[in-house]
């Protein structure tokens, strides 16, 4: 009996124990939510945050299963507690991303909330940076983009000459595309750059722009530099062009950077050859051509290329670095006019050198006030200016007009201007009215006076007034010189403002007497109706394939340099 009796005790234990045992597996979590977490939705941005509150019946500990998303606290005692959701970065891959959200207590299972982040609308691109051989590649500017619209590269270099489309943007919510593009060979030896951007605009309204990428650059290599061996025709001379009217008007054009191959091979003389061509392209200097001299004095550079490493004739050094100037050995460039036996040291005074280096870079600078062979001032000038871009280059055309025909031959000044600079200082105007005295600086002034102006002869002859063949109307605009105010120009465009439109009255009248007094000296005297009967029988007149008023403006080309030294004519 007793036997029985503890058979029976020990079953009721066990049933006891089992029971137990079922009611802590069914215990619940020590978390309970007490927000609302159905829907969480972070925004796209970085730092974004969501708060979550719950009850936490005992220490608990928090985390995400995703990098760009954290939770603080982390950790904490039982209690009432509140824990922040937060976005560690913004999301930029065009789709919306989810994490999970995991909240563990000592017991029961964790508690796991679902979360997203919405994406922003992005252009992303494959590759920013691309360096291209100078043998030529085609490229794919590859993008991706969740906004709708129309894909447009847009361009900010002058690249036309040597890159070229292939494809327009192919397409396929995160759309991918690229716009397929040919960077052709560099002849060159200077690397060339050009800067993109992919914009994405209202099919409706282009001028919309929905969004836009980062920069894409391109940089291509030039040609390996060559050297010079045989330097035996250096210092020839070959004559160009003789006049037939006047005594003849001295322009002497050579080289820098060109070595003994591009010499021997015909590229030197195409070069000048160009070079005098493009000279006589703009009136009134294309009428008047029959009263200039033309030379051209072949100059042997030990190197093709410009820099610290390299050796030209002229020793030229494009400045760089945002700046276009352009210095060179004047006492080579007048060694090299000696070679000119028929050039008689008075009419050194009246030359223009034209100097060519041999680089495809936008760049020009001329330099007069020139005392040579004592201390009376000349009209000696150099006009340092690249081949740019290429021999047939329409820029190469204007900016070699711009120095040589416009700084060099009449001494005229720029007449662009940019606010930052403010108003011209009175110490430059003093300079420059000095300059006035030699018969130089005739297309600005600094006075906004019409009455005063040294144009106002022009402004009040009937025959100059109303628009010309480029829609621009002779006036007085105030900004010349690079300066916004104090400085005034003639017309709103001109080859001397952004190397359109060829050359307004006043710097066409200042041609014209420069010439004509060099063509007949002392016998010659200036006759205004003498000049507005020529002039009205040879105006300007746009060009098809040349620059409008709607092209885009070119960078700035320095200020003539005044370099005020004399040298000794040999």
């Amino acid at each position: 009996m007793k036997k029985l009796y503890y058979l029976i005790l020990s079953f009721l234990c066990s049933l006891f124990v089992v029971a137990c045992s079922d009611e802590d597996n069914e215990a619940v979590s020590d978390i309970t939510l007490t927000s609302s977490v159905e829907n969480i939705v972070l925004p796209a941005n970085k730092n974004a945050e969501y708060a979550i509150e719950f009850v936490a019946s005992s220490v608990w500990k928090a985390k995400t299963d995703v990098d760009w998303a954290t939770v603080s606290a982390q950790s904490g005692k039982a209690g009432e507690v509140k824990v922040s959701l937060i976005a560690k970065k913004p999301n930029n891959t065009g789709l919306d991303r989810t994490g999970v959200l995991t909240l563990a207590g000592i017991h029961g299972d964790p508690v796991q909330i679902t979360f997203t982040q919405t994406t922003s609308e992005v252009l992303l691109l494959k590759q920013t940076d691309f360096d291209v051989p100078s043998e030529g590649q085609e490229l794919a500017l590859e993008f991706a983009t969740n906004v709708e619209g129309k894909f447009k590269l847009m361009v900010y270099s002058d690249v036309e000459s040597w890159i070229k489309p292939v494809q327009g943007a192919d397409s396929r919510a995160l759309v991918e595309g690229a716009f397929r593009i040919e960077v052709l060979p560099n002849e060159t030896r200077d690397l060339r750059e050009a800067t993109f951007q992919v914009y994405v605009v209202d099919p409706e309204n282009e001028d919309n722009v929905l969004m836009q990428s980062e920069m894409i650059n391109i940089r291509q290599e030039g040609k390996p530099v060559e050297t010079s061996s045989d330097y035996s025709a250096d210092k020839q001379v070959s004559v160009l062009q003789v006049h037939s009217k006047g005594n003849g008007v001295p322009i002497v054009i050579m080289g820098d950077g060109f070595v003994d191959r591009e010499i021997a091979d015909g590229y030197y003389d195409q070069v000048v050859e160009k070079a005098m061509e493009n000279f006589f392209t703009e009136e009134p200097i294309r009428s008047l051509r029959e009263y200039f001299d033309v030379w051209a004095v072949t100059a042997v550079s030990r190197n093709n290329a410009f820099g610290e490493e390299y050796q030209t004739a002229f020793e030229c050094v494009l400045e760089g670095n945002g700046s276009t100037g352009i210095t060179g050995n004047e006492e080579k460039v007048l060694e090299y006019i000696s070679a000119i036996k028929e050039l008689k040291p008075e009419m050194v005074k009246e030359t223009l050198a034209i100097v060519l280096l041999n680089s495809s870079v936008y760049a020009g600078t001329t330099a007069i006030g020139y005392r040579l062979d004592g201390e009376a001032m000349t009209e000696f000038a150099i006009g340092y200016c690249p081949v740019i871009e290429n021999l047939e280059s329409e820029t190469f055309r204007q900016v070699l007009c711009h120095e040589c025909v416009g700084h060099g031959l009449a001494k005229l000044l720029d007449e662009y201007s940019y606010e930052e600079m403010g108003e011209i200082p009175l110490t430059l105007v003093s300079t420059y009215r000095e300059f006035q005295s030699y018969g130089w600086v005739m297309n600005v002034d600094f006075t906004g006076d019409e009455n005063e102006v040294i144009w106002k002869h022009l402004l009040q002859d009937s025959r100059y007034q109303g628009t010309d063949a480029f829609g621009e109307t002779l006036g007085v605009y105030e900004g010349a010189c690079t300066y916004w105010t104090g400085a005034w120009r003639p017309t709103n465009e001109s080859m001397m403002r952004s190397n359109i439109n060829g050359f307004n009255a006043p710097s066409r009248e200042a041609i014209y007497k420069r010439v004509m007094s060099v063509a007949y000296g002392e016998t010659w005297s200036y006759d205004y109706e003498g000049f507005v009967q020529f002039d009205l029988a040879h105006l300007p007149a746009p060009a098809s394939t040349r620059a409008t008023a709607g092209s885009k403006r070119m960078k700035p080309l320095p200020a003539p340099v005044f370099v005020n030294k004399t040298y000794w004519l040999k």
